[in-house]
Formats: structure tokens, sequence, C-alpha cells
């Protein structure tokens, strides 16, 4: 035998050894680079859900009027009559909230108003005869800023007015009179629905303007006037709960 056949000879059985050691010696190539390399992983994010809310609580309200200092809080007649002195022309006369609650006993206040809304006026309203007036008796403002800074149109969300009609309301609370929308026949109104806010029936006249709830609780009508712009969930909050008026906290309490 030759040296290159003896060469051959030791390479062939070199490769058969070789090849006994595994039964797929060439099964792990690439196997190590798979370990590491994988697919990209794609991470999703679902973006939190932001609900805008349509009413705060009134205690955050600032009240225009709450520093007029008056002498006769506990004598609504000689009260009336000095809050009458101080009478510009018009009957709705700037009051403070302690001598609204003074004349208007247990009358109320929204707990809730819209948001956004900061401020609120408040006015008696007495007669050239120097008498409080029945309908409305007192007024309140709703405002996004101080009151007066800018026109009502953009600023005054809404206003509140409450009427002394205590025989309206008895007649109601014991079944009696009309309950429909026909009550409101007279208004400039677009369409009326009647509205049951845990046991409290509440009219919603609707027009262009804006939107009216009504309401009777006690001795007392309310009328709530919202602009167009507020939240008709807003001012159904503000119909259906409510506190007395000299009980309302606010910030400074």
């Amino acid at each position: 035998m030759s040296r290159l056949t003896t060469r051959i000879a030791l390479v062939l059985t070199a490769a058969s050894l070789l090849a006994a050691c595994a039964e797929a010696p060439l099964g792990s190539v690439g196997q190590r680079s798979s370990e590491w390399i994988n697919e990209p992983e794609v991470v999703t994010t679902t973006p939190p859900v932001v609900t805008v809310p349509t009413s705060s609580s009134a205690a955050n309200l600032q009240w225009f009027n709450d520093e007029i200092v008056t002498e006769f809080l506990y004598d609504p007649q000689q009260l009336i009559a000095e809050v009458f002195a101080r009478r510009e022309g018009d009957r709705f006369i700037q009051a403070s909230r302690a001598e609204i609650a003074a004349v208007l006993q247990r009358v109320r206040f929204p707990a809730e108003v819209p948001y956004g809304a900061e401020w609120v006026s408040s006015q008696l309203v007495i007669e050239n005869s120097g008498l409080l007036s029945d309908d409305p008796s007192a007024a309140f403002g709703i405002w996004s800023a101080e009151p007066y800074i800018r026109s009502r149109s953009v600023a005054q969300m809404a206003v509140l007015q409450v009427t002394n009609d205590k025989e309206t309301a008895t007649e109601l609370a014991q079944g009696e009179g009309d309950a429909s929308c026909a009550r409101f026949a007279d208004r400039s109104t677009d369409q009326c629905d009647i509205l049951d806010l845990n046991g409290k029936q509440v009219w919603r006249l609707s027009s262009a303007g804006g939107t009216t709830l009504v309401w009777f609780e006690n001795a007392y009508r309310y009328e709530l006037y919202g602009r167009s712009f507020v939240a008709q969930d807003a001012l159904v909050a503000m119909a259906a709960e409510s506190v007395f008026l000299d009980e309302l906290e606010t910030p400074s309490s």
C-alpha cells in the first residue's frame, strides 16, 4: 500500500468516527443564535378614559355679597327696610346670604352647581312700596367669573329665582292642582317634560336660549334657568339635591 492510499484510509476512518459521535452533527448549527434573536415585542397601551365632570360642590363657591354688614338679622321687617335703603333703582337689591336666609326662612340652595362655576351673586327683591316681592322674592346668579366683570351671556351660567308660593306648594303636596305641563302653557318654551327626582316632581321647560327647571319645596317655588352651554346633567343635579342656605358651607367657613 502506498503512502497516499494510507492517508486516504486514515481520513475516511476519522470521518466515520466523528459521524458516529452524533446522529446529527450539524443539527446544532444556528441553535445558539436562535436563543437570543427573537421577534420584537410590541407593547400596546390603552389611554385612560378622561371623564369631564358636569357639576361640582356648591361649598366651593365664593359669595359676592357675603361681606355686607347688617344690623337686623333677627328682625325681618327691619332687615327688609335696611336692604331697601341701599336700593339703586332696581327692585333686585344686592343682599348677603345671611340676609336672605333671615328673610326667607328655611330657603334652600342647590348642593351642586355647574362645573366651572366660582361665584354667586345674591339679591332680595323688594317692591317700590318697600315690601318684599312674592314673585320672585330672591335671586341668585351662578357665575364662572367675578360677577358683573364680564357680560351675563358669557360668565353667568345659571340663575335661580325663589318665589314665596305657599298656596300652590300646599295644593301640589296634597295632590291637588294642575301638575301637568299645562301649568306653564303661558311660557314661551319649545318643549316641556316632567322629571321625577327622588320623588320630587320637576318641570323642565326647554327653549333655544336655555333650560328652566321648576320645582316646589316647602313654601317656595324654585325656578332654575341654565344657559344653553350648561350641561343638562348639571341642572338636574342642582334640582335634585339642596341644603338650607344658612347651613351651606363655604371655603372660608
